[in-house]
């Protein structure tokens, strides 16, 4: 195509057409410029949709995340619930200070056996993490629900270290609760059963008055959770909708 071209232009020099000649090459100069024109627009077109491809991957494991963190903190919220009742049973029966019936000492054992377990793994946006370090999150092109994913990874965040601060509380009390509760390990079926005296710790005001901030910081954990589990499910619902 070019040595066409080229041998146009030689053939309209050597017949001295001079006009025709110019005119030509301004013609030629300006398929050249609509030509890497059009080459650039289609490879506009190929980054589109490759950036349209990726951010469709992104959306699709955004939602594969909130799926998981609204499984993980509707059964966690569940949990969470389960300890507080039990922990602010336990303290009433604690005041009380009576002989305990079977159900009663069940509701004490289990309340010990959880209280101090605060370790929990929090839902991840692993995604949306990803696509903060490689600069990707421009790929959602709603603002709005790019606005709702950094805030929910960012609430996710401090709830984690609201936790740690709580975990921490607890187990600064262990000192406490050892002056009370003694433990015991079936080393074959790693079944723990626990031995105390209802009647002394009744008359512990320092015990009784520790334990009864362990329902404070459980009312945080569930507080917290309730939270997670209703913005996972209502940012769900968003992604799952965004187009």
């Amino acid at each position: 195509m070019i040595k066409f071209f080229r041998k146009i232009r030689y053939d309209l020099m050597e017949k001295n057409k001079t006009g025709k000649y110019f005119k030509y090459a301004i013609g030629e100069i300006i398929l050249v410029v609509i030509g890497i024109l059009i080459a650039l627009q289609i490879n506009n077109w190929n980054e589109q949709r490759k950036d349209n491809k990726r951010a469709k991957d992104y959306i699709t494991r955004i939602s594969e995340d909130l799926e998981r963190s609204l499984e993980l903190s509707e059964k966690l919220l569940e949990q969470n619930k389960s300890i507080l009742l039990a922990v602010t049973e336990t303290q009433k029966l604690i005041e009380r200070g009576t002989e305990l019936t079977t159900s009663e000492k069940k509701t004490i054992d289990y309340s010990i056996l959880w209280f101090p377990r605060t370790t929990y793994q929090l839902p991840d946006m692993l995604t949306y993490e990803e696509m903060k370090e490689s600069g990707d999150l421009g790929l959602i092109k709603d603002i709005d629900l790019r606005n709702d994913l950094a805030e929910f990874y960012s609430y996710t965040r401090q709830v984690k270290t609201v936790y740690e601060k709580l975990s921490r509380n607890i187990e600064n009390q262990h000192e406490v609760f050892n002056t009370e509760i003694r433990t015991y390990t079936n080393p074959e079926t790693l079944d723990l059963t626990f031995s105390y005296d209802i009647k002394s710790m009744s008359q512990n005001t320092i015990f009784i008055n520790t334990f009864s901030r362990m329902a404070t910081h459980w009312r945080g954990y569930v507080y917290f959770m309730e939270r997670v589990h209703r913005q996972s499910k209502d940012l769900l619902k968003k992604v799952n909708n965004y187009d």
